[in-house]
């Protein structure tokens, strides 16, 4: 452990420390991995599609009940063409 002088306040502050005692300023040391305070958001690749697909799901489930004849059909492709998108995205 060797002693190092403080940037901010020039204390001197041990290596490991990862911000000086006597003001707080962060020492930099390497043995911090960086970016390790920052928050970062992680987004899955298919999210977009899962979205798109619960659209389709939920819209063909309403046209499905909704409507009488050939427009229930079309409610029933929507319904399926949905569930196969939103698998898509779950699964990329």
């Amino acid at each position: 452990m060797a002693l190092v002088g403080c940037s901010e306040c020039g204390r001197g502050i041990s290596d490991k420390a990862t911000a000086c005692p006597g003001c707080g300023a962060p020492t930099g040391s390497a043995d911090e991995p960086t970016g390790s305070k920052s928050a970062s958001r992680v987004r899955r690749a298919g999210a977009v599609w899962e979205g798109a697909g619960f659209c389709l799901i939920v819209g063909g489930m309403i046209t499905a009940m909704a409507a009488d004849g050939t427009a229930g059909s079309v409610g029933g492709v929507a319904l399926v063409s949905g569930l196969v998108v939103f698998l898509v995205g779950r699964f990329q």
